[in-house]
């Protein structure tokens, strides 16, 4: 009897969430009609930026024996924190290339990674359900840098589900600090949990996802996030409200990273489809798509035979994003392609970064640029991090 009530129930969401889309769909054909310029036609005359190699390789950091799973910048855009699978969180000195702290893991299988505003505290969560926090000391100018003794863990998330108020029931997909005793963590059991970092508890649930939450990224500004999921949804929350105070659903598979603008009206989102999409808040729609498979398909007035190289496009899905300084220029990595750096205001292919000779060998993983916008950091699974610079 349980199991029939069971499959009816999960009948009736799959059919509201049919409707659900159906609703988004006709509702983005709304404000497509509303649109009187596309983002090309207000840009015409807007210069581009030329095509030709930008970045130099400035650094290499070697010491990883496992896959990297993610790849965080400090405040003072020195530092860099890694989440491995080898059993170590190592923070590194992007300038020199020297390890300043090797962090064991009680468990390897991690998945994400942060660091606090102030440096002094880094997090990092995985598969276990959990998100540890570990204590580092900040060195003065020319000291190494130091770890205090033990760690300390969000307790609830080890509970059994729902034995205090909301412990994760699945996998922690990405955590971020608000500030230092504020941390957020999403997880793929659809929820969103906001944490008091000096009690070890959770202080709220956000709820709103109908799958896995894939991603957050925290504006602590403005006391507000943005998160993206397995549902094809980024959603917009404000830490004051008990739900999303915005939510848009600009794809049909899963959404694997987001970047957005420092004015905070606007994103870029990434998924597994190879697609980037340039996203408005204000009007609610798309601006601009950023396709690869496009800028190496024939054109359509062409009869051609088609290539191993445009077959190699057929799913070149984005597996992390990140934009310059001056949000000019964004970067995507695709799963079998490397980082493309793209002309954000006239959709076009700057460069591409770590792949060729003397480059990573591997698949590149992950892009991650700096605060000052003078570095930008690539994760490959030849299991080594590249630093690159002007």
């Amino acid at each position: 009897m349980a199991s029939v009530t069971t499959d009816v129930i999960g009948g009736k969401i799959a059919v509201a969430r049919q409707n659900a889309q159906i609703l988004y769909s006709e509702l983005q054909k709304s404000y497509m009609a509303l649109q009187d310029a596309s983002l090309s036609e207000v840009l015409a005359n807007v210069q581009p930026i030329p095509p030709r190699r930008y970045l130099r390789l400035y650094n290499t950091l070697k010491g990883h024996r496992d896959k990297i799973a993610q790849v965080k910048w400090d405040h003072s855009s020195r530092r860099i924190v890694l989440a491995c699978q080898d059993g170590f969180m190592i923070i590194w000195d992007a300038i020199t290339g020297l390890k300043l702290q090797a962090i064991p893991l009680e468990n390897s299988w991690v998945l994400c990674c942060a660091y606090s505003p102030s440096g002094r505290l880094v997090a990092l969560a995985g598969l276990d359900n959990k998100c540890l926090i570990y204590k580092v000391n900040i060195p003065e100018p020319g000291e190494p840098i130091t770890s205090q003794p033990g760690s300390f863990e969000l307790s609830e998330l080890s509970k059994p589900y729902r034995a205090g108020p909301g412990a994760h029931a699945a996998y922690v997909s990405a955590c971020e600090f608000l500030d230092e005793n504020k941390i957020l963590t999403a997880s793929g059991d659809m929820t969103i949990a906001l944490w008091d970092t000096q009690r070890g508890i959770r202080s709220y649930e956000f709820l709103g996802h109908t799958g896995d939450v894939l991603l957050m990224l925290a504006r602590p500004s403005q006391n507000t996030f943005m998160s993206s999921g397995a549902d094809g949804l980024v959603k917009v929350w404000d830490i004051r409200e008990k739900g999303p105070v915005m939510s848009c659903n600009i794809l049909k598979t899963d959404v694997n990273d987001i970047a957005d603008f420092q004015d905070g009206n606007s994103f870029v989102a990434g998924a597994d489809d190879g697609i980037c999409k340039l996203f408005d808040l204000r009007s609610e729609c798309e601006l601009a798509r950023f396709e690869l498979l496009a800028q190496f398909a024939p054109a359509k007035n062409t009869t051609t035979i088609t290539t191993p190289l445009h077959s190699h496009f057929d799913t070149p899905g984005v597996v992390s994003l990140d934009l310059s300084r001056s949000k000019r220029i964004l970067y995507a990595c695709y799963a079998d392609y490397g980082c493309i750096a793209w002309d954000v205001l006239k959709n076009e292919i700057i460069e591409s970064i770590g792949v060729g000779s003397g480059c990573h060998s591997g698949r590149i993983s992950q892009v991650a640029v700096s605060a000052d916008g003078e570095g930008l950091a690539t994760a490959s699974w030849d299991l080594m991090i590249k630093v690159w610079s002007t």
